[in-house]
């Protein structure tokens, strides 16, 4: 049992250290070729990290950003300590859990475990950077001067229009629907994410009152 668990702690510790090892070329891969990591994405590449535990690399490295700076998310809210965090966990899983489930029930196959997996992980693929990117758009957009807010405005923006379109295209392969159609669901799902995220806050941030 001692030697099962010690085994179990090594794979851990490998998966972490590979991953932040990979993590720039995968970073790299998935902004400059969103649709080859789609067409990949249910393989073990040996180069590039598991989508998990790319969002989750990601996040935390968006969280240790913003507690350099100041913690921007903290500061607006009032409030600091584990909150910030719990938030952006929450903001950037909800948006590939529901964009993944919401995608297969148009497609009218069951949410389940076995059909949420292939889905799930390109979201996690494609919630990265943008994580990672709001995050540093948010520290710029705290700065004292005009050029430096307005790229940071810039930069979330840019970021947004990324992702939307990222996940326009992908709904409209996976549907075989038009163009604006695909859009007006990329939007609508997205939308949901968000609401269900805002409808939680009260909660999270009430951990650091």
């Amino acid at each position: 049992m001692e030697r099962l668990r010690f085994r179990t702690l090594e794979e851990i510790l490998y998966e972490l250290m590979t991953g932040l090892l990979f993590y720039p070329l995968t970073l790299w891969r998935v902004l400059l070729e969103p649709a080859q990591i789609s067409d990949a994405v249910g393989e073990r590449a040996a180069d590039r990290v598991s989508a998990p535990l790319f969002l989750l690399i990601s996040i935390l490295a968006a969280h240790g950003l913003d507690l350099a700076m100041g913690s921007a998310l903290g500061e607006a809210a009032g409030t600091f300590g584990p909150a910030p965090l719990l938030f952006r966990a929450l903001a950037f899983s909800l948006l590939p859990l529901v964009l993944a489930a919401g995608v297969l029930r148009r497609e009218g196959r069951p949410v389940n475990h076995a059909t949420l997996r292939t889905p799930f992980d390109l979201q996690c693929f494609y919630a990265a950077p943008l994580a990672i990117s709001i995050s540093v758009a948010a520290v710029l957009a705290r700065a004292g001067t005009p050029p430096v807010r307005l790229a940071g405005l810039l930069l979330g923006l840019g970021a947004a229009v990324w992702h939307l379109c990222v996940q326009t295209r992908w709904i409209r392969a996976r549907l075989g629907v038009g163009r604006i159609r695909a859009l007006r669901t990329a939007l609508w799902l997205t939308g949901v994410a968000l609401f269900f995220c805002l409808l939680s806050t009260p909660l999270i941030f009430g951990l650091g009152g």
